[in-house]
C-alpha cells in the first residue's frame, strides 16, 4: 500500500487531470484535506509540497494553494547529468573507490536537509569515483551521499561496481525527480588529501536532494568536482 502522502498527491493529480480541478483552482486547505481523508497534517503538507516542486501547484502566501501550469522543464532547466550516466554517454567506464559506507547519526544539517527528526539514522555512502582510462589523473568527484533508512536494503550491495540507480531498479524504485545547487568551494584538507589535489584547491560544488518514485526525500549528496580535472559545457534551447 502506497504511503499516504502518496495517495493524497494521487488524489489531487487526478482532479487536476480530469479538469475537475483546472488551472486558477483554489484547492482545500490542509486542514480540510486532513478531515477529509482522516490523516495528519504532516502527510498533506508533503503530498502539497511534493506538487508544488512538479509545478502542479503554487502557494499564495495568505491566500491559499493553487492548480498553475506546470513548467516544461525542459525549456527552464539546466539539467547536468550524473556521474555515471555522463561518463556512459561519452562511451567511458568508470571506476569507484568506497571510502565510506555505514549506518550512522546522521548530523543535523543532514536530518533537516532529509526531513528527518534530529538524531535519526542515516546510511552514509562516501565514494572517489574516476574515468577508467585515466585513473593515474586521480579521482574526478567525491561523492556523499546520505539516505534514509527506507534504502536499508542499500547495505547489501557492492558499490564499487553497483550503481544506486540499479540497487534501487532491482528493488522497484526509481529516482523521480532532483533539485541541485550549484556553487564554488575551496577543498579541505581532508577532501584536498582524498582527491590527490593542493590544499584550498577550487572545486565546484553540487548538493543535491532527491526524491523516490513514492515522492518520498531519500537522498541527500554532495559532490566536489577539482576545478583542475573538470570542465562543464552547458547547452541552452534557444
Amino acid at each position: 500500500m502506497k504511503p499516504l502522502h502518496a495517495q493524497i498527491s494521487e488524489y489531487i493529480m487526478t482532479k487536476i487531470q480530469s479538469g475537475e480541478w483546472p488551472v486558477g483552482h483554489m484547492l482545500p486547505t490542509e486542514l480540510e484535506l486532513c478531515e477529509q481523508f482522516g490523516i495528519s497534517r504532516s502527510s498533506v503538507r508533503t503530498a502539497m509540497m511534493s506538487l508544488v516542486n512538479d509545478g502542479y501547484l503554487k502557494r499564495v502566501k495568505g491566500k491559499g494553494t493553487f492548480v498553475t501550469n506546470p513548467m516544461r522543464l525542459e525549456d527552464t532547466t539546466i539539467f547536468i547529468e550524473s556521474f555515471a550516466e555522463e561518463m556512459h554517454r561519452h562511451g567511458k567506464e568508470i571506476s569507484n573507490e568506497i571510502i565510506e559506507f555505514r549506518v550512522m547519526r546522521g548530523e543535523d544539517a543532514v536530518c533537516r536537509a532529509l526531513q528527518l527528526p534530529e538524531g535519526s539514522n542515516v546510511l552514509k555512502l562516501s565514494r572517489l569515483r574516476y574515468c577508467k582510462d585515466s585513473f593515474d589523473d586521480g579521482p574526478i568527484v567525491l561523492n556523499t551521499s546520505y539516505f534514509t533508512m527506507k534504502y536499508s536494503f542499500l547495505q547489501n550491495y557492492d558499490f564499487s561496481n553497483v550503481s544506486v540507480h540499479k540497487a534501487m531498479a532491482e528493488n522497484g524504485l526509481y529516482r523521480k525527480y532532483v533539485e541541485k545547487h550549484i556553487g564554488a568551494v575551496t577543498l579541505d584538507s581532508r577532501s584536498s588529501r582524498l582527491m590527490g589535489v593542493e590544499n584550498q584547491s577550487l572545486a565546484l560544488s553540487m548538493i543535491s536532494t532527491t526524491y523516490d518514485s513514492d515522492n518520498d526525500l531519500f537522498e541527500y549528496c554532495v559532490s566536489l568536482y577539482p576545478a583542475s580535472r573538470n570542465e562543464f559545457i552547458l547547452k541552452f534551447r534557444l
